[in-house]
């Protein structure tokens, strides 16, 4: 099974029907899509595997809030999230998912599977989700997942929420369903669609060149024209380019004037991908596009710091928010879902050493935490903060023991005295 195949399968079941995706204004079905084979288009399906990527990279953790700050606790929720969602998927899989299915069809729905009030599983839902609200019923209940024709891993049946997390794409109507990005997308995406078939199309001829084959006056045998099309047939592929044709009856090979050059196919490429990546939010270089080159940064760390915050960070926040109902539904509202950006935003080394460096110094940071941080072994002695007091140790009781020079406490320095 191929993978666009192992994809199209990945995003719809058997009982759904694809709706055809038609640009406005645009009648010729070479604009027109399904939703799912909009990821046939490479342009469209490179910005989405960019974002599902970034997305399950992101480190997630269950907080609770701690005064000014945070405490992470363990809890099975992020032990799904962070570890395996179901069965068959893990944490990283579900988010590539819900991302990519976001996208494509507007929502991206999960059923939570329940054990005695605690989430043992998460679930894609692949099959039609109806969205009833009911304004009579009491506070969160008014809400309800209708999930019609189930499959083998979800049941049928109504749920409330926290029982379906529905993640939206950002763009929506009624601040529920979402917009399909690719249906809004649909004439960029199907240019794009129609810029591949339309060079392999070129790459199918033998010549790599648009062209025809001109015959002598005068009327040619039936016979005599079939053979100069089994000739011409023959030339087509990329195995037989650079050869040449060999034409009987006087007939000869004439090049059109639009080449490949001519058509500026290179330009025309690099447009569609910018203009879909445009709609999917995503910076062009991140696609490997160096069309536009990246001059607008000082340097690579301001480029991924653009990409975290103006594209992963929404989708992050937007994921946060909609598990947050899970731990509602658990009496836990005091606690909330956090993924942590750090790591796709860090800079080269020299960069980090000064980051960790005044981090620490300043006392925000502890030595253990950056070796957590670079997944170093831990050092004994290393868990308590530095205070900028000629490099200080902050005790428990809130007293300071100076270090000298070498790391040990100065001569004549009383805990607590800075002077």
């Amino acid at each position: 099974m191929g993978l666009m195949q192992r994809i199209t399968d990945w995003l719809l079941t058997p009982a759904m029907q694809p709706r055809m995706l038609d640009a406005p204004g645009m009648a010729d079905d070479a604009t027109r899509l399904f939703e799912y084979s909009s990821l046939y288009s490479v342009a469209y399906l490179a910005c989405e595997q960019t974002k599902a990527r970034s997305l399950g990279s992101l480190p997630v953790s269950v907080c609770r809030k701690d005064g000014a700050g945070r405490e992470k606790v363990d809890h099975p929720l992020c032990d799904l999230l962070a570890g395996r969602a179901n069965d068959l998927m893990t944490g990283r899989d579900l988010r590539h998912w819900i991302s990519i299915r976001r996208d494509t069809f507007g929502n991206a729905f999960v059923w939570v599977e329940w054990s005695r009030g605690r989430p043992v599983a998460l679930w894609p839902v692949t099959s039609h989700v109806q969205i009833d609200f009911d304004r009579s019923a009491p506070a969160g209940r008014r809400v309800r997942y209708i999930v019609p024709n189930g499959d083998r891993y979800v049941p049928s049946g109504a749920y409330f929420p926290g029982e379906v997390v529905n993640v939206r794409a950002s763009v929506t109507k009624d601040g529920v369903h979402g917009q399909s990005i690719a249906k809004l997308a649909a004439h960029d995406v199907g240019l794009s669609v129609d810029l591949e078939k339309f060079y392999s199309a070129m790459l199918n001829n033998g010549n790599h060149q648009l062209g025809h084959v001109e015959v002598p006056e005068g009327r040619m045998k039936p016979e005599d024209v079939e053979s100069l099309k089994r000739a011409v047939e023959a030339k087509r592929g990329i195995d037989e380019a650079g050869k040449s044709p060999i034409f009987g009856y006087g007939a000869k090979w004439v090049t059109d004037q639009q080449t490949m050059r001519d058509a500026s196919l290179i330009e025309q490429q690099a447009w569609v991908l910018q203009q879909v990546c445009r709609a999917c939010n995503v910076p062009p270089w991140m696609v490997y596009d160096s069309s536009g080159g990246n001059g607008k940064y000082a340097n690579a760390e301001s480029s991924r710091v653009d990409y975290v915050t103006n594209t992963i960070m929404p989708d992050a926040c937007g994921l946060e928010t909609e598990l947050n109902a899970i731990l509602e539904a658990m009496g836990e509202g005091g606690l909330y879902v956090k993924f942590d950006l750090n790591g796709l935003m860090r800079g080269d080394k020299a960069s980090q050493g000064r980051f960790y460096r005044e981090m620490v110094y300043m006392g925000a940071m502890t030595r253990a935490e950056v070796r957590e941080k670079e997944d170093l072994n831990p050092i004994p002695g290393l868990d308590r903060p530095l205070v900028p007091v000629n490099y200080g140790i902050l005790e428990p009781n809130g007293e300071v023991t100076v270090l000298a020079s070498r790391g040990e406490p100065s001569d004549g320095m009383q805990a607590g005295t800075t002077d």
